[in-house]
């Protein structure tokens, strides 16, 4: 296959993408699985599709093949209940065993629409190609820093579960790429639901509280970031709006990394060490039964871990919470 064709090829799905919104139907999907975290969490993907969008689930539903149509239609019925259902009889056993299959799952109302009728925005898709990422390399950001202030962003670093992977050559990065630091007084919103997203935070004092807000309800809060914490890639590594409000609870110290210092570095860098452990998890004699996805799930898991020499791993008689390899 030519460059060429390729790209074509790869602007025709990109388009495909873009107009069906698909980037901001997979983050809002995922969000809500996150927030909700159902027992069944297939039932409630089809829920929230059939309650989101009940015309298109309509039309799916009366399009199935006679064969299946039937079926399916109820799993999704029972999934989705009507408004107003009819009363249940008692003693039903099929009824009872419908209630355990959803009785996890919570009734979510549908999202309102902005005035107009337009859906939420989105913005089109960022190419994740490693080479490209590699190439915008000299986009990075460096702003010169103190020696004290990086020392002090390298151990805020070292506490962020995002980051602290990171090598060294690759913290050295960051710590150079981060602007700030940034005050925010209490009660101020860091990020707004709903509006691009083009800037990463990592907090190094203060809280951060998150609210999420759905359709008409009153905003929720689920969250609170500490520092360390660090937040917004969301919307940068899925090009969607921001998916929550992050409202400063305590006056905030944070540093601010801009887009393309993020993808270059932290994406770039994820990316680069699933591969790298993908190798090396492929020539380990016990996980040889595992499938090419369990072992990219097995790589995304694994944290590298330095011991100095004479240093003990694990000592006999402890509990074992960990795989070493």
């Amino acid at each position: 296959m030519s460059d060429s064709h390729a790209a074509d090829v790869q602007a025709e799905l990109q388009q495909y993408l873009n107009s069906k919104n698909i980037n901001s139907l997979f983050i809002s999907i995922v969000e809500n699985l996150l927030i909700e975290k159902p027992a069944n969490p297939i039932a409630f993907m089809i829920e929230y599709l059939y309650k989101q969008y009940p015309d298109q689930a309509k039309s799916a539903l009366e399009n199935l093949s006679p064969s299946s149509g039937e079926s399916k239609a109820n799993d999704v019925q029972e999934a989705a209940p009507a408004t107003n259902p009819a009363p249940k009889e008692e003693n039903s056993d099929s009824e009872e065993e419908d209630e355990d299959d959803v009785a996890d799952i919570p009734v979510m109302a549908p999202k309102a629409r902005p005035e107009g009728g337009r859906r939420r925005q989105s913005v089109s898709a960022e190419s994740m190609d490693p080479s490209k990422l590699k190439a915008q390399m000299s986009q990075v950001t460096n702003i010169p820093k103190s020696p004290e202030v990086t020392e002090t962003l390298l151990k805020v670093v070292s506490k962020s579960p995002l980051l602290r992977t990171l090598d060294d050559e690759q913290k050295d990065l960051i710590v150079k790429a981060f602007s700030g630091p940034l005050v925010k007084p209490s009660g101020e919103d860091v990020i707004t639901q709903g509006d691009i997203g083009d800037i990463f935070y990592l907090l190094e004092d203060g809280a951060v509280d998150v609210y999420i807000k759905k359709g008409g309800a009153d905003e929720m809060k689920v969250h609170t970031y500490k520092p360390g914490d660090a937040f917004g890639e969301l919307a940068i590594m899925y090009n969607a709006p921001r998916a929550a409000t992050c409202r400063v609870q305590t006056e905030a110290k944070l540093w601010a990394l801009d887009r393309i210092s993020f993808k270059v570095i932290v994406v770039a860098a994820a990316m680069q060490k699933r591969e790298t452990y993908k190798n090396f998890l492929s020539q380990v004699p016990i996980l040889e039964s595992l499938t090419e996805m369990e072992v990219l799930t097995l790589a995304d898991s694994l944290a590298e871990e330095t011991y100095t020499d004479g240093a003990t791993i694990c000592t006999q008689g402890d509990e074992g919470n960990y795989f070493y390899i």
